[in-house]
């Protein structure tokens, strides 16, 4: 039986309106009230999302209006020119895991953007060659090719907001205003009216009126960190202005229309926010297009010394003095941490260890008691660790992990010999300690 003309779904119309997501068109789900006797809302939102997530993988500019970018053999990255025109897309779609959208793209990142080889510096900060770092700038380079709305989620300290940066720098709004928020900062109220504005005299204290952020970075973007710690309240604001693309200033009666690129940023789990009922389902949607997930450095422990070197330079650059370094053991000591507070950190850890290093080269006795006692694992019978301070501790790791080697333990501490012998006498720690027991029979 034929589908009654006045119930069809102008797909016509939709797809006109997701080529165009990059600008100002109203998407589907916006005008959903046409389509209600065809569809739940939640099932058409479900649908807009996976189509958007297979556009964007599909190519990262040809469907935004956005000229191709040349290669220098002749054929475009986005894809190939089929016979009758249009494009074959040359990425691979989409793969889900764990809930979450993850990209992969059989091309390299273009020269310039956020995928700079090893041995090009990385402009915007973003340290890493490891392949989970590897997919996150292919990410950072897709979401930066159109203005859809992303959400990075990460534990505290994995850098959300370089990475929200990062895309806000390489994207075609890099020349407008770059505005964040933390929105676990501040109460509900001041949120509101940072983000929305107020007239004067819309409550105690509003002598003037006031610009809100939204209104501010028109043209623009806006970081919105913690996204999760936002009251069910100030959601319900936030996704009619976000639905709407127009706000309205607390206390006012005017409505101002406003062109912002949202990006969001989240340390916990919105899918279970969602369950508990602290977070809006709709709101989740509307901000979670293109997900990019950053790893724990824990999972990154390749990547410690290229971070290291960074800071150090970015050090040496703020305070023009000369630049130190770390000693070979103190980064193995580095990477044996687990690091809960991520790269913050670990920044933290390099400026400490700087400051208060009065040489060039960073010993690994010169770390925080919390990393240096890493240096002892296990204890045998000659050894017990109770009552020792860190370099004693760090003195007595290294013979046991050499044998009582002492030219590979002091190298491993970043000491010369005599210091070694110096120190291990001071300590009162005996000359064969370390030695298997087999060569101390000997």
């Amino acid at each position: 039986m034929a589908t009654d003309p006045r119930k069809r779904l102008e797909l016509d119309a939709w797809l006109n309106d997701l080529r165009r997501l990059g600008g100002k068109a109203r998407t589907l789900s916006e005008k959903h009230e046409s389509v209600q006797s065809l569809m739940d809302l939640a099932d058409l939102q479900m649908l807009e999302e996976a189509t958007k997530r297979i556009i964007v993988s599909l190519s990262k500019k040809a469907l935004y209006g956005l000229p191709q970018p040349r290669n220098p053999e002749g054929a475009s990255r986005a894809g190939t020119t089929r016979p009758g025109g249009g494009l074959e897309p040359s990425l691979t779609l989409p793969t889900r895991d764990a809930g979450t959208a993850q990209y992969a793209s059989s091309s390299s990142p273009p020269a310039g953007s956020v995928g700079n080889g090893p041995d090009e510096p990385e402009a915007d900060g973003i340290i890493g060659l490891t392949e989970s770092m590897r997919r996150v700038r292919n990410l950072i380079a897709k979401a930066a090719a159109c203005s859809l709305p992303v959400l990075i989620q990460g534990e505290s300290g994995t850098g959300k907001e370089l990475v929200a940066r990062a895309i806000h720098q390489k994207s075609g709004r890099q020349a407008q205003r770059f505005f964040s928020e933390n929105c676990s900062a501040i109460s509900e109220s001041l949120l509101e009216s940072e983000l929305f504005g107020h007239v004067r005299g819309a409550f105690t204290g509003a002598d003037r009126d006031r610009k809100g952020i939204l209104e501010l970075a028109h043209g623009g973007t806006l970081f919105l960190d913690e996204i999760g710690d936002m009251s069910v309240r100030m959601q319900s604001k936030l996704l009619r202005a976000l639905q709407e693309r127009e706000v309205r200033p607390v206390g006012g009666k005017e409505v101002i229309r406003v062109d912002v690129r949202i990006i969001s940023a989240t340390n916990r789990s919105l899918r279970s926010l969602i369950k508990e009922g602290a977070f809006r389902e709709d709101l989740f949607y509307r901000i979670n297009v293109i997900t990019v997930d950053l790893p724990p450095l824990r999972h990154r422990k390749e990547d410690i010394s290229a971070l290291v070197d960074h800071f150090l330079d970015r050090i040496a650059s703020d305070t023009g003095l000369p630049r130190k370094e770390f000693s070979p053991g103190a980064v193995e000591l580095l990477a044996s941490y687990e690091w809960p507070g991520n790269i913050r950190e670990l920044e933290n850890v390099v400026q400490r260890a700087v400051a208060l290093s009065e040489v060039d080269r960073i010993d690994a006795a010169e770390l925080p008691d919390r990393i240096r006692h890493l240096m002892i694992t296990e204890e045998s019978l000659e050894y017990s660790g109770a009552g020792k301070g860190g370099e004693q501790l760090m003195i007595e790791k290294a013979l046991h992990n050499f044998d009582g080697d002492k030219t590979h333990s002091a190298r491993f501490i970043g000491w010369s010999r005599p210091k070694l012998y110096r120190r291990m006498r001071h300590f009162g720690i005996p000359i064969h300690f370390g030695r298997p027991a087999a060569k101390m029979e000997r």
